[in-house]
């Protein structure tokens, strides 16, 4: 069955498949959780030097309030884009063998890298729905089938069963007492800094 990652909960995981869905930059894919740190190392193998992290955090209540972007509790929530530029194929591979674990299980962290020069990147977004970015995406169809995806014109992903009735839920992981906003101010003694805030 679809395995997601400790820190989401998803309605209907059995109706999840493994699947690639190509638009004309991109390419939308659902991937069992247990193949996406491989998938992730050999796709960053893959990419042109020099390389960026790119990490996105929520925002805490109390940064909210202090930059007055959101006065009540129905407006939406925001996040913080975060880029470590300028890393080598081996600087990003120590990120994820030190942090990797824990930003994979987490509900709360998106992650990506891209290359600087190709612009091809890999984003893991909420739930772990994951999509590759590239100006020639089927050069990677071999690469998401080597990993059991199967092409389709339709994808369907987790976003597709979320309802009143049947919601999702990503949570903060902690993994020896470390979680997510440790991984940020870690990284953040690297040169990792904030690029941007958006709508989350």
């Amino acid at each position: 069955m679809f395995q997601t990652a400790s820190g989401v909960t998803i309605p209907f995981p059995d109706k999840i498949k493994e699947e690639f869905q190509l638009f004309d930059n991109r390419i939308l894919f659902n991937i069992s959780f247990e193949k996406l740190n491989c998938l992730i190392a050999e796709f960053i193998h893959k990419l042109q030097e020099p390389l960026y992290f790119v990490l996105e955090l929520p925002l805490s209540q109390q940064e909210e309030a202090e930059i007055k972007i959101r006065t009540s509790k129905y407006q939406p929530v925001h996040k913080k884009v975060c880029y470590l530029d300028g890393q080598s194929k081996e600087q990003i591979k120590e990120i994820f063998h030190t942090h990797g674990h824990l930003l994979l299980n987490d509900g709360m962290a998106q992650f990506a890298v891209y290359s600087h020069i190709s612009k091809d990147g890999i984003y893991i977004k909420k739930y772990k729905i994951a999509t590759l970015f590239s100006n020639n995406p089927s050069t990677y169809v071999a690469f998401l089938e080597k990993y059991g995806l199967t092409q389709t014109n339709n994808i369907i992903t987790t976003w597709d069963f979320f309802s009143p009735e049947t919601p999702g839920e990503v949570r903060r992981v902690e993994i020896n007492g470390l979680d997510s906003f440790d991984v940020y101010d870690e990284l953040v003694k690297k040169g990792l800094y904030v690029a941007k805030i958006v709508e989350d």
